[in-house]
């Protein structure tokens, strides 16, 4: 993989942990080996930082040469045929049955191996649904699951409450510690390996579980700790080891995905009842009329568990493509007992130097998170680190701010709750309650909120980040992750000082002008520049016009963005009041021309902007098509219906702020000033190097960019800006504008870059990472004097009424 050049420090570290890992790192080929070997397997890391194993692994290219040659030489078809072909695909599949068993699961020997059996499913996710939908769950039956689990194993629970059965949720010791009586049916769950900590319970947690509590059945999810270790089946008791084990394959070997398996052991295999529904391949004997009847496969004769279980035809060609996967893996990297020793090296040298990392005070910057409880049972962690970023005085930062920070200088990483709420809970002491409240103001797991909504929690974050390695890792991703943390989080005491907010002097502030108006009547797209001395009409809702139209994605309904589809900024609508109406163009396109009358009758849908519902009205099937041919993603436009508003609120105001389909306020201001002083202090950091081109005003979005009519204006000047007056209108500063990504795109080329985000990032944030540029407004009609049909004209002067208290 390809990395910038390496400071002399970062050099220094890499060569200490060379010589530490020894043997340990890079599977014995030596580091510009094992280096050369990443770069020629995986090209698709060329340019980024892949710190998301955790997740899903990348794909090798050979294994993909290896599948397409393989298919076009070799005849698979349809194991459930009596051809020659599907005796050859039965056999493949056999094997990898076979393969799964000595190499993942540590057992070595046939005898061993005929003691288990291996169900292939769509993922480990669908092997534990199977296991909570054939468990003969019963009023008086219980589930126990281990608190800090994945979410799909959390939700085995449903299946056993929808029947009856009695359901806990326990911390690891007291799972362990639980009492029940020995007739009594139940199942236990855990993983194990944590999929946001990396805390390892392995198989010795379950083998006390299983001593203390016989006649019990234990599933446990691998997906996590089969992706860098073997799972050791063979290495405890039969009796002592868990009876349904859930994996994945994708983590391991990146391809193919969409399958996985339910290792299940047979003399538990009676707990596993088919109920319902059957599919082809899975029967003996079958009816076609009433009384209906079936028997399942092997119901006279015992046979192979998989047969009863897997519906239909398996996904034979996924199967050819893991056995390959699994050839391939064990090219590269001998065994996953190489990887595990690969890994471990490079989690202890993070861990390390993360740890190292303080602020200028002394107070350090990451909180990792590692276990919780079973202190005495657990194995070496996981190649997995759960942590949350902490200011100089120990706040936290946002999770969402460092994963967009990372996005844009390259790393992959994963933050939120990590389908694991468990962990997210015990990391960040929030109860159900809690999770109750957030829920009830309109938070979901996917969302982009970092902070609780309650005054009580306003502090307190609600997500965590992870990175994790896995066997293609090097010790360069380690040292660039180390030096990003460096670079934008590390508060020394100059950066303490421009965090600060940037008050004028004494006088206060000169009066500015209105250098530039915008208008942006199709959300997301480009803005309308309104010409020298030109007026526009403004409502309490915000400019006449102004994000009243959007875009939606037709097959899944969501808003589109800048953020998804930057060459939206290359589509240019203007409102035309003389001849009414809405013009659009883009480049290659022919003019579409949409009229600003509302129609006759509007057929009305609800649409989603930022979580909050609004109604809007089809524009018609040519903008649909317009919109689709240019932008390649099949859209439809869409008007605000009716003239429905939607609120955002904020903590300087006694009511909420109608607004059209704008992201959080009526208006917002920016300063020419600032602009000026983010493309200074991004042409300093250039040291030398050529430097991007200037950033432009238009990268900020804004409606009302102002400029100096006499005395200079200080940079940031509008942070301390309380009220001020335009023209005859008066207006009122809500708060300051936190930026996302979309400031990264080039408005004039529909590009993505780096800057401003990554300049503001080192210079403008809050103390909990928020990136802040700008000002958001309300109008204040009962301050102003413009009249029936106010308007702000492009060279109005501009007042400063008052300051905010404190300034």
């Amino acid at each position: 993989m390809q990395h910038p050049a390496h400071i002399p420090r970062i050099d220094e570290k890499r060569q200490r942990f060379l010589l530490a890992a020894g043997s340990s790192y890079g599977y014995g080929l030596g580091d510009p080996a094992f280096q050369q070997q990443c770069t020629a397997e995986y090209p698709s890391l060329a340019s980024t930082t892949y710190l998301d194993y955790a997740a899903s692994a990348p794909p090798p290219l050979s294994v993909l040469h290896r599948l397409s040659e393989t298919l076009a030489t070799t005849l698979y078809s349809n194991p459930h045929s009596r051809s020659s072909s599907s005796v050859a695909t039965s056999l493949e599949i056999d094997r990898c049955r076979g393969r799964v068993l000595e190499e993942l699961c540590g057992l070595g020997s046939a005898a061993d191996r005929s003691q288990w059996d291996v169900i292939f499913t769509s993922g480990a996710t669908a092997a534990m649904k199977l296991v909570g939908d054939a468990f003969p769950w019963q009023a008086g039956a219980i589930f126990r699951y281990l608190k800090q689990s994945h979410t799909s194993l959390v939700g085995v629970r449903g299946c056993a409450l929808a029947r009856g059965a009695s359901v806990d949720s326990m911390d690891v010791d007291t799972m362990l510690d639980s009492s029940q009586e020995d007739s009594r049916l139940s199942l236990f769950a855990y993983p194990a390996q944590c999929n946001a900590t990396g805390q390892r319970l392995g198989l010795e947690y379950g083998r006390l579980l299983k001593q203390r509590h016989p006649n019990a059945c234990i599933l446990l999810d691998a997906a996590a700790y089969i992706s860098t270790a073997v799972l050791d089946l063979g290495s405890i008791p039969l009796e002592d080891a868990p009876d349904f084990v859930a994996c994945s394959f994708y983590k391991i070997f990146g391809y193919p995905t969409g399958l996985g398996c339910l290792v299940v052991k047979r003399s538990s295999a009676s707990f596993l009842q088919r109920n319902g529904f059957f599919g082809g391949g899975t029967i003996d004997a079958i009816s076609v009329s009433s009384p209906f009847w079936s028997q399942p496969r092997r119901s006279l004769v015992p046979g192979p568990i998989h047969e009863r279980f897997e519906d239909g035809t398996v996904p034979f060609l996924s199967i050819v493509a893991l056995g390959l996967a699994m050839d391939t893996h064990r090219r590269l990297y001998t065994s996953l007992n190489r990887v595990s020793e690969h890994v471990s090296a490079l989690l202890r040298f993070a861990t390390d130097e993360l740890s190292l990392l303080k602020h200028a005070n002394g107070r350090p910057i990451v909180k990792q998170y590692r276990a919780f409880g079973g202190a005495e049972y657990l194995e070496e962690p996981g190649p997995i680190i759960g942590f949350s970023l902490l200011g100089p005085s120990s706040e936290f930062i946002g999770h969402v701010h460092l994963e967009q920070l990372a996005n844009l200088n390259g790393f992959q990483i994963r933050t939120g709750g990590l389908c694991n709420t468990g962990v997210l809970s015990s990391a960040l002491d929030i109860s159900d309650q809690d999770l109750m409240d957030e829920y009830a103001r309109g938070r979901s797991c996917w969302d982009d909120e970092e902070f609780g909504g309650a005054d009580k929690n306003a502090d307190r974050p609600l997500g965590i980040a992870r990175i994790s390695f896995g066997a293609s890792s090097t010790i360069d991703d380690v040292l660039q992750w180390i030096s990003f943390i460096r670079r934008y989080f590390v508060v020394s005491e100059t950066i303490v000082a421009l965090s600060k907010p940037s008050l004028p002097p004494e006088p206060a502030i000169s009066s500015a002008s209105l250098r530039t108006l915008m208008l942006y009547p199709i959300k997301s797209c480009a803005g309308q520049s309104l010409p020298e001395n030109s007026s526009w009409q403004i409502l309490s809702t915000g400019l006449l016009y102004d994000r009243e139209w959007m875009l939606l994605d037709a097959s899944s309904g969501r808003t589109l963005s800048q953020k998804q589809h930057p060459r939206m900024a290359l589509v240019q609508p203007s409102v035309d009041l003389a001849r009414q109406t809405l013009v659009v163009r883009a480049p290659g396109m022919p003019d579409l021309v949409l009229s600003l009358d509302p129609p006759e009758e509007e057929d009305a849908m609800a649409a989603n902007v930022c979580s909050d519902a609004v109604a809007v009205s089809s524009s018609g099937g040519i903008a649909h098509e317009w919109f689709s041919s240019f932008l390649g993603v099949q859209c439809t436009l869409h008007r605000l219906s009716g003239g429905a508003s939607r609120h955002a609120h904020f903590d300087r105001t006694t009511s909420s702020v109608p607004i059209l389909l704008s992201n959080e306020s009526p208006f917002l201001l920016i300063s020419k000033s600032s602009v000026d002083q983010v493309n200074e202090w991004i042409s300093e950091d250039s040291a030398g190097a050529a430097p991007e081109d200037p950033v432009h005003p238009a990268c900020f979005r804004a409606n009302f960019l102002l400029t100096a009519s006499a005395a200079p204006l200080q940079p940031f000047f509008e942070d301390a800006v309380d009220i001020l007056r335009i023209g005859t209108e008066t207006f009122q500063v809500l708060a300051r504008c936190r930026r996302c990504l979309m400031v990264c795109v080039d408005q004039t080329t529909g590009c993505k870059t780096k800057e401003p985000f990554s300049c503001l990032a080192r210079k403008r944030k809050s103390s909990r990472g928020k990136i802040e540029f700008g000002v958001h407004l309300m109008w204040r009609e009962d301050l102003s004097q413009g009249g029936a049909h106010p308007t702000v004209r492009v060279g109005d002067p501009v007042v400063f009424a008052s300051l905010r208290e404190g300034s």
